[in-house]
């Protein structure tokens, strides 16, 4: 490492790491006091609408108490009545939906909409008729369609209970008060009642028609618990939630933000604080160069010096200073120029030799290389082909000898031992020729009897080769060649080398049930020629290495197919005496493509 790096990352190390740790304290602090400040100010507004419900709900059921208490509504003037209930209609316009008296059976003497009816079953006029104040559960009305609750309180006369007033009071009042409260543009207020019921939501269409009680602060707060928490809400979103349980209503609250938007604030330090880091750092930098380019100029002039001087283009080095760095100035450049002198006669003597030895370094590099290109291919050959012959040859010998020792064998298992020699004898005289063609390529001696040949003849011929070992394999075979393709300049029999060495070797290495495709298309540029398979496939680092000889796509390949890795070097020599090459895709389990062009005719 150069001097100047080492002196800008001291410089580095002593500055930003502290300045590093300070930076992540403070914003760690800071975060925390954003925290609880979100939280307090949530828990706060949380606090704010349940007071606001109470004192709105208060109000309802002070008025309820002094109505039902007044001497009025035991007159049986029932037009007095409903004179002095107006005054409370005109005061709170629009929450008061109806008031009416029932005697002790439930049933409606009084409304002051002329309605009739019988309420003895329902809670809030039992709790009433039995001398307290009652608040119904919320419901949506037959008429408006908005919610209501009804509250009632006993009527009493002589200090005993004669009936029981009650008032159909609209929660859209309250509603708007709750909707006022401002807790961010993603923030909600919502109230549940103990079922986990929506019984207050901006978007009125959710009430009493969506249970959310698996939401976590609905299920605290219906365990009449408050609190705060962050949890993913009913709408699958991250959020921070306040939750607070109003006792004398079964009624939940609960204001939850987005997480992002409630913690925006620290979100805006981090980057403040990144920024700041960031600026810090590039001063730091800017004095680190400033102050290292003083202490390592003249070091830096010294090896500049030094290079000059082992490159024989030596000048002397101005001397900057009078400190340690100028007085060993003084010293190299002393030294150089006797030292100079003796590398020009010893590069004379040495230049002699090295031309010398660069000569026969050469010849002997060349010759070791070839050495070992003989000697590789040397033992791949010696051992791919007595593996290849000696498998055959066992296996003719074998069954010559049975021929040999049984001369009562049926004429069908004669037959069939015989057929095993042959096609040992074929394997043979396969390998055989693979080994000519192969040299003969290599050689550069591969000769073309050009002719102007349609791909579909040569694609049939193909075909008519592998179609009964595709059938044993059960392996299916798609031609997939236009009649009106145009025709190539080719050597017919070098092709259908090719395309037999193609099928087999996607024959070995597809599955039964699988398929082969043999495909062509043409463009301006010629007739390209595709075998798509649903191998095996092929692994990416050893896609390259699969058309040199004798190499096989796994160690085992050799024992489970057969073969002995010369088919598809074959192929690529052929088709490049044809000018082209063969290109191939694949990927493991998901098959091969090989493809080439050819020129049209």
């Amino acid at each position: 490492m150069r001097l100047r790096s080492e002196l800008i990352i001291f410089f580095l190390i002593i500055s930003v790491v502290p300045l590093s740790a300070v930076v992540y304290i403070s914003y760690e602090y800071s975060k925390l006091a954003i925290r609880e400040s979100v939280m307090s100010n949530l828990l706060g507004a949380t606090d704010n609408t349940g007071n606001v419900i109470d004192n709105w709900m208060d109000t309802r059921k002070d008025d309820i108490r002094v109505i039902s208490q007044s001497r009025v509504s035991l007159t049986t003037e029932k037009e007095n009545f409903k004179e002095f209930l107006g005054t409370f209609e005109r005061e709170h316009r629009g929450v008061y939906r109806e008031f009416y008296t029932l005697d002790l059976d439930g049933n409606i003497i009084f409304s002051n909409i002329y309605r009739t009816g019988n309420e003895r079953t329902e809670n809030y006029f039992i709790e009433a008729s039995k001398g307290k104040i009652s608040v119904s559960d919320v419901y949506k009305s037959n008429t408006t369609d908005a919610p209501e609750i009804i509250i009632t309180n006993p009527v009493r006369k002589n200090g005993e209970i004669v009936g029981v007033f009650a008032a159909r009071i609209s929660l859209e009042n309250l509603y708007r008060i709750i909707e006022q409260i401002d807790i961010g543009k993603s923030g909600e207020v919502f109230i549940v009642n103990q079922k986990g019921d929506i019984i207050f939501h901006e978007n009125q269409s959710l009430i009493l028609l969506n249970n959310i009680n698996n939401n976590f602060a609905v299920r605290e707060v219906t365990y009449e618990k408050n609190g705060i928490n962050e949890y993913v809400s009913y709408k699958g979103e991250n959020v921070l939630g306040s939750y607070y349980w109003l006792p004398l209503y079964r009624w939940g609250l609960i204001a939850e933000k987005n997480i992002d938007e409630a913690y925006a604030g620290a979100l805006i330090l981090g980057r403040v604080m990144v920024e700041i880091s960031i600026l810090a750092v590039m001063g730091v930098i800017f004095l680190a160069l400033v102050v290292s380019s003083n202490i390592t100029r003249p070091v830096k002039s010294l090896e500049e010096g030094a290079l000059g001087m082992l490159s024989g283009n030596f000048k002397a080095i101005p001397v900057s200073s009078g400190n340690e760095i100028g007085r060993l100035t003084e010293i190299f450049n002393s030294t150089a120029s006797e030292l100079l002198d003796i590398r020009k006669k010893l590069e004379m003597k040495i230049d002699v030799a090295n031309k010398d030895l660069e000569i026969k370094n050469k010849e002997l590099t060349a010759a070791n290389e070839e050495l070992k290109k003989l000697d590789e291919l040397k033992s791949d050959f010696l051992s791919l082909v007595s593996h290849e012959l000696k498998t055959p040859l066992s296996s003719m010998k074998i069954s010559a000898e049975y021929l040999e020792s049984d001369a009562n064998i049926v004429p069908a298992d004669r037959k069939e031992i015989l057929q095993i020699i042959l096609r040992n004898i074929d394997r043979q005289t396969r390998l055989i020729n693979d080994i000519l063609d192969l040299s003969k390529i290599e050689a550069g001696k591969t000769e073309l009897k050009l002719d102007i040949i349609g791909i579909r003849k040569i694609a049939d011929a193909s075909f008519e080769n592998i179609k009964q070992v595709a059938l044993k394999k059960d392996i299916s075979i798609i031609i997939d060649v236009p009649d009106n393709l145009s025709p190539v300049m080719a050597d017919m029999e070098k092709l259908i080398i090719v395309v037999n060495n193609l099928f087999e070797n996607a024959l070995k290495f597809t599955p039964a049930g699988g398929s082969i495709i043999l495909s062509a298309k043409e463009d301006a540029d010629g007739i390209e020629v595709n075998m798509k398979d649903t191998g095996i496939g092929i692994e990416k680092e050893k896609l390259e290495k699969i058309f040199d000889k004798f190499y096989q796509v796994d160690s085992s390949s050799r024992r489970k197919t057969g073969g002995c890795g010369l088919g598809l070097s074959i192929s690529s020599g052929i088709i490049r005496a044809h000018g082209s090459i063969i290109q191939v895709e694949s990927e493991p389990g998901k098959g091969s493509t090989f493809s080439f062009k050819l020129k049209k005719g």
